[in-house]
């Protein structure tokens, strides 16, 4: 989801944080020297240190974008997820709650209004929404489609968001999900097509139908979301953004979009 710059952004960051850590990197906030030289190079922004458990987290803004690292009592620095004892990635969990969350509250309002979905729960009969914004031929759209299913089954009401950026067909698949009886039974039938490797199929996307792609696109933007699937939804009244997680996040956070 993100551009080759900023992966090589991020990449540069990590190996100078892995570059060995003193022991005073650990004491108090002190940033690890490797980090402090950053900082003073301008290359990174530190927004705020804290504890958990035996860690020192280092919540760090580059590029626009945020970034947690966590130092430990023996000198090293995870770069990247840090898995607890039940599987939970505990990087994205204090990453999605320390990061500065830009308010989407009057986009969201225009966003339920305006934007063009497939909902697997129509009738209303549902417990929690989630927004999905995916693409035809998006490889994790498929993913987080299969996975989400029992939470479907359950009671999950996902709306799926469509967009086209990756095919010259993705338009007209677009058409055949939108202008069929069921457009979610033709959604099943194409993601089934895509499992088998077959032909998709497809319509002549008409003009109204490009324009609601269209639509949909310009709300993917305003929520900042760069690729899919991404992932629109509401705790406790405020609206926030994600994109793909593993099965035990996902399962987490549709308990805590459902209050559970």
């Amino acid at each position: 989801m993100k551009s080759s710059t900023r992966k090589l952004s991020s990449l540069l960051i990590a190996s100078a944080l892995f570059s060995g850590l003193s022991s005073q990197a650990m004491a108090g906030d002190v940033p690890p020297p490797q980090l402090n030289k950053l900082i003073e190079q301008g290359a990174v922004e530190v927004i705020e240190s804290f504890k958990h458990d035996s860690f020192t987290g280092w919540l760090v803004k580059n590029g626009g974008e945020h970034h947690l690292y966590w130092a430990t009592p023996d000198n090293y620095v995870v770069a990247g997820p840090l898995i607890d004892q039940k599987g939970i990635n505990i990087t994205s969990k204090f990453l999605e709650a320390k990061k500065p969350v830009p308010n989407y509250d009057n986009t969201f309002a225009e966003f339920e209004k305006e934007a063009t979905y497939v909902s697997t729960h129509p009738n209303g009969d549902a417990n929690g929404v989630m927004y999905v914004f995916a693409e035809p031929f998006c490889g994790w759209c498929s993913k987080v489609y299969r996975e989400l299913q029992p939470a479907i089954e359950a009671g999950l009401e996902v709306r799926w968001v469509p967009v086209s950026f990756l095919s010259a067909q993705s338009p007209d698949v677009i058409e055949y999900f939108l202008s069929a009886e069921d457009p979610l039974a033709a959604m099943e039938a194409h993601e089934k097509i895509r499992a088998q490797r077959g032909q998709v199929i497809t319509l002549p996307a008409t003009a109204a139908t490009q324009e609601k792609i269209n639509k949909n696109s310009e709300f993917m933007k305003r929520f900042d979301i760069a690729g899919t699937p991404g992932i629109v939804y509401k705790i406790n009244g405020k609206v926030m953004v994600g994109g793909y997680r593993p099965p035990a996040e996902m399962t987490a956070l549709i308990q805590a979009i459902q209050n559970k």
